[in-house]
């Protein structure tokens, strides 16, 4: 094997491969990246078997070929080379990496130990724009757990209805639903549970510009093509708690309310609400227009006051601070309408210009 390639597209390849590759898996093969030269690019590719990424850039093939080099020397040595053509040659699972009248050998794997990234047979087929579902993302990953006793809510769920797309997040404190339209909907429809892990890699590689997403599943695995990036990933096994059973359809209180005025007081309430046991528990009073927010702790004492549109009755609730702000964060909107029920009964936030989101948060119990 031998081409020649710029250092840039180098760069761009082993970026977009690098969190697929094995951090813990004890073999060594996954602790490499393949790269397979043909025709005129590069085909890079990582796996940890639970997800793998493949990437293609341009290159100027002279002798078609594959390697598997060592993933995190490999990528720091190219962030080091010299912004130049950039000359890579394998012999016998080795890669002269030539650079001005410079060179480094590294030691690589096996290529036929590799495992390859699977095309899905007969696969069902959705098409969206990048930053619709980037966005969708960006508004419920967050919720996910991060324990792994319950793998169910260690993902987000992913459910394709006739023409719309929807993930829904929970951690059991707290739930971010989203849905889209799909502009040419296909009759089949999908449920899956997509790892966080997954959500969030395709997060980081989607650009901040329209392109077109593909999405393809299969009973245990899904694909999303965009660009030059292909990532597949194993779907969680499990039953998706029932989440609309959990979104009240009714409320005693509608609070209209600012998103920066609330985010604002609330990230300020929570420096003085953590106590000993590393709790950020606020308590919120609303009453005719105006919520407040007082807060007393070891290290002082803080009063927060916001004007509101207040319809239904007052009521004082308390919230873990970081549930609130992690929401706030995420919403695009200047107001939103804050639904509560009581001290005990989960509060909703929704977007006052966007229906197709909406957040969930349970309450905390305080003596």
């Amino acid at each position: 094997m031998k081409i020649f390639c710029s250092k840039d597209a180098l760069l761009s390849a082993v970026n977009a491969v690098q969190k697929a590759v094995s951090s813990k898996n004890t073999l060594p093969i996954l602790q490499g990246i393949l790269i397979k030269a043909e025709q005129q690019s590069l085909q890079f590719a990582a796996t940890d078997l639970e997800m793998g990424i493949r990437c293609e850039v341009p290159a100027q093939v002279i002798e078609e070929g594959i390697m598997v080099v060592p993933a995190k020397l490999f990528s720091e040595v190219v962030r080091k080379l010299p912004d130049t053509t950039i000359t890579l040659e394998e012999r016998d699972k080795a890669i002269t990496i030539c650079y001005n009248q410079s060179e480094i050998i590294l030691n690589g794997y096996d290529p036929e130990e590799f495992p390859l990234l699977p095309d899905l047979l007969d696969p069902i087929s959705f098409t969206l724009t990048t930053t619709v579902f980037k966005n969708m993302i960006r508004q419920t990953v967050f919720a996910c757990a991060v324990e792994e006793n319950r793998p169910v809510f260690n993902g987000s769920l992913l459910q394709i209805e006739s023409s719309s797309i929807r993930l829904v997040a929970t951690d059991t404190h707290r739930l971010a639903y989203s849905i889209a339209e799909i502009p040419n909907p296909e009759e089949s429809n999908f449920s899956g549970i997509i790892p966080s892990k997954t959500l969030s890699e395709i997060y980081r590689l989607l650009r901040d510009e329209d392109e077109i997403l593909t999405i393809n599943f299969s009973n245990n695995q899904v694909v999303f093509k965009f660009g030059s990036i292909y990532l597949v990933s194993r779907l969680i096994e499990g039953q998706f708690p029932n989440f609309k059973q959990v979104i009240p359809q009714t409320c005693e209180t509608k609070v209209n309310l600012s998103v920066k005025s609330f985010l604002e007081a609330v990230e300020r309430a929570s420096l003085l609400s953590r106590d000993k046991s590393g709790a950020n528990i606020i308590r919120i009073n609303v009453e005719e227009n105006e919520l407040r927010i007082d807060q007393t702790s070891e290290f002082g004492k803080i009063s927060e006051q916001i004007n509101v549109e207040l319809e239904g009755k007052g009521v004082m609730i308390a919230f873990n601070a970081k549930f609130l702000i992690d929401a706030l964060k995420v919403i695009n909107s200047e107001q939103i309408i804050f639904e509560l029920s009581g001290p005990f009964s989960p509060g909703v936030m929704r977007p006052l210009d966007d229906p197709n989101y909406l957040y969930l948060v349970l309450p905390v119990r305080t003596s």
